[in-house]
């Protein structure tokens, strides 16, 4: 296995980034659906042995010109592991050009590879900052540590934030290590996964690395591993129980998205879903639920305007559904506008929203979505771009507004208050950190339908338990097609309907916990992990220095 370093350093540059290419495109394995994690310790330590081939080379700090060459053959490295591994992970982007295939199709291979290429500069980054940190011995395996842990944090909230396929997921991938994230989030899980899944480079080193007989990094990394399983194991010792009185049904309508917005379905799409909840797949009745949820965009016409149910047709059919004592939880669409002097409406702004409704089909609740997809839900720099013709996926080429954020958690007369997260907003941590009010669950509505029968929908699902564990609470995820689910606090599955399947899920729901440690020190313990990571290589370089 010595030689494998040995036969790395070796190579020119574009066969290095081909190594670096193959080992992002093999890390997503790691993610869901497969959650094969163990080959992250083969493809972070291939990167590590790919970025000692151009940060090893001698003499490399004492010239500018050699300094500036490592740091240019770093990026192009980093870059092409990320470029791997977003093309990779998240290739399923790419069926929501088949929606309207006449007008997006011939679009997909260049806009899938132009957002992964773009997302691939992160690691750009990456690569940049750990060569800038390279040093022989261990400390070259904390500065990768240190120089990928920031560039996961910063590509969470730069450009609006895209925290997908981090890679504490990957450790995130069994029940006992993914209850780590109630203590230190998943960033850091992603600082853990990087440091543990780059330990075997401490015992293969490459030439010049200069290791002692004892791989220090691979202990501490091995011990941590175990730690996280016997924390984990311990926590799930804990029961939760049910809140008395409160029963969800979940309706799960199985849209394909092509046919959502036709004219002639309309009436069918909305008939299966108020069949659906009126007596499920159980047969039980809709007056036995407290309350019933729809999934994202359910209703395949405008819902409301300026607040008021928008078709006399839909607010009657929904008036007949609601029982006393019902909510019912929709996603849908809703407008603003004036009226015209013939009556006539005219829509100024419109938004993707959830709705709350109640006996008479009464709006109790609005919540807009605010975390929009990029070209998905609107058009960056509209006005621009709109003439140079883009526009948005959606059915509304003009694409949504942004709701006034942050969400707020929604009072419903049966149950204690529910956060509401549309879609894609669930991926991202610390939604109820800073609310005057902690909610007791979390009501993830969502339209997977666009990426069809792919990796997508099981990575989504994931984030969602993650997101359970943070914050102590459970989630009722509710997909047009797939996968819905009741998550308990603790992350697990209690029951679910499977990608592509219609069907109801019928259940209780499982208490919140207390307010976990990472809510409670959310950026303390990223700092605090920050600087450990930092004062760590710093006493590597210097142990390496005395010996």
């Amino acid at each position: 296995m010595d030689s494998l370093p040995t036969a790395i350093a070796g190579l020119k540059t574009w066969k290095l980034a081909l190594i670096a290419f193959i080992a992002g495109a093999l890390s997503v394995l790691a993610m869901a659906p497969f959650h094969l994690w163990p080959v992250l310790f083969l493809t972070f330590p291939l990167m590590i042995w790919v970025l000692d081939a151009v940060a090893l080379r001698e003499d490399a700090t004492t010239r500018r010109e050699d300094y500036l060459k490592r740091l240019k053959s770093a990026a192009l490295l980093g870059w092409a592991f990320g470029f791997g591994y977003f093309l990779a992970g998240i290739y399923w982007i790419g069926f929501a050009f088949y929606v309207d295939a006449q007008r997006y199709a011939v679009l997909m291979p260049f806009a899938v590879a132009g957002l992964c290429a773009a997302l691939g500069l992160f690691y750009a980054v990456a690569g940049v900052l750990a060569a800038a940190m390279w040093r022989r011995g261990y400390a070259r395996i904390i500065g990768f540590v240190f120089a990928f842990f920031c560039v996961e944090a910063a590509r969470g909230y730069f450009f609006t934030g895209f925290p997908w396929n981090l890679f504490g997921q990957a450790l995130a991938a069994d029940d006992a290590p993914m209850q780590m994230a109630a203590y230190i989030g998943i960033y850091g899980l992603t600082l853990a996964a990087l440091f543990i899944f780059s330990a075997p480079a401490a015992f293969i080193a490459a030439p010049g690395a200069r290791f002692d007989r004892l791989p220090v990094p691979a202990l501490v990394a091995a011990l941590t591993l175990a730690a996280f399983y016997a924390v984990g194991a311990q926590r799930l010792q804990q029961s939760v129980g049910d809140v008395p009185g409160v029963r969800i049904r979940i309706v799960q309508p199985n849209i394909p998205q092509q046919e959502k917005w036709k004219p002639e379905n309309r009436r069918w799409i909305f008939e299966r879903a108020l069949q659906l909840s009126r007596s499920g797949t159980s047969g039980e009745d809709i007056a036995a639920f407290t309350h019933v949820i729809w999934p994202e965009s359910s209703v395949p016409v405008l819902f409301a305007f300026n607040d008021q149910i928008y078709s006399d047709e839909v607010r009657d059919a929904l008036s007949a559904l609601i029982p006393d004592g019902t909510s019912l939880i929709i996603g849908a669409e809703r407008a603003e506008g004036s009226r015209e002097p013939d009556g006539r409406p005219r829509f100024d702004r419109a938004f993707n929203s959830l709705f709350l409704l109640g006996k008479g089909a009464e709006i109790r609740a609005v919540y807009d979505k605010i975390h929009l997809v990029p070209f998905g839900e609107y058009v960056p720099f509209r006005d621009v771009l709109m003439k140079a013709g883009f526009s948005a996926f959606s059915h509304r080429l003009d694409g949504f507004e942004a709701g006034l954020g942050p969400a707020r958690p929604i009072e419903t007369p049966q149950a204690a208050p529910f956060l509401p997260l549309i879609c894609y907003e669930i991926i991202f941590p610390g939604r109820t950190g800073n609310l005057p009010e902690r909610p007791k669950w979390l009501v993830n509505i969502t339209n997977d339908a666009w990426f069809g029968q792919s990796t997508g929908p099981y990575q989504h699902l994931h984030l969602a338990r993650i997101r359970a564990v943070e914050e102590g609470l459970p989630v009722v995820r509710v997909a047009n097609t797939g996968i819905s689910a009741v998550i308990d606090p603790f992350g697990r599955i209690l029951d679910k309907i499977d990608l592509g399947k219609a069907g109801t899920i019928d259940h209780s729901l499982p208490h919140a916990l207390p307010i976990t440690c990472y809510q409670k020190t959310r950026m303390q313990s990223f700092i605090a992990l920050f600087f450990f990571t930092l004062q760590f290589y710093l006493a590597m370089v210097a142990l390496a220095k005395v010996r």
